[in-house]
């Protein structure tokens, strides 16, 4: 939270903050993250109508699985923001941060922010196989060779090896 009393009091002059804002576990992609406090830091400013604009970078520690191998893993994400705070603006417009009084609470902004930049699939790390990685080398081998049709371009594949072996047909 900003107290903002002396910001709309004193238009265009910029004031530095650093603040800790907790946000609640959320549901994202059927996974539960949960989130250690986010840590803001920048710059805000108010304008002729009392409307606040906060500019900064956050940075979070998010706690999830493994998308491939599903063990317990923890992600750092970081993202840079401005946004307008408009006074007396409507609540219930999702569309837009809105303050009341003199406090700008920046929750709804962290959470934000942090769901939008996300990585699409978080990894404990980058060259994770997943659970077959657990099994002996020999039979983690064995087990790719037994499944060439289980990746997502396997039908295209198939189309290819048929065009292929109509081409051959034809010479």
């Amino acid at each position: 939270m900003l107290d903002v009393s002396e910001c709309t009091r004193n238009p265009g002059t910029q004031y530095l903050f650093a603040v800790e804002q907790a946000i609640a576990p959320q549901e994202v992609s059927g996974e539960t993250m949960t989130f250690e406090p986010v840590s803001l830091s920048g710059v805000f400013f108010a304008d002729d109508h009392g409307n606040v604009t906060v500019d900064g970078k956050l940075s979070v520690i998010v706690h999830a699985h493994c998308a491939n191998c599903l063990k317990a893993t923890e992600t750092k994400v970081t993202a840079d923001y401005r946004e307008t705070f408009l006074r007396d603006g409507d609540p219930e417009d999702n569309e837009i941060f809105v303050y009341t009084g003199h406090i700008v609470d920046l929750e709804r902004l962290a959470l934000s922010y942090v769901i939008l930049n996300l990585p699409m699939r978080i990894l404990c790390r980058q060259d994770c196989t997943g659970l077959l990685s657990y099994l002996p080398q020999d039979e983690f081998m064995e087990r790719q060779k037994e499944m060439p049709g289980q990746h997502p371009f396997a039908a295209l594949g198939q189309l290819l090896d048929l065009k292929t072996g109509s081409d051959a047909d034809q010479d």
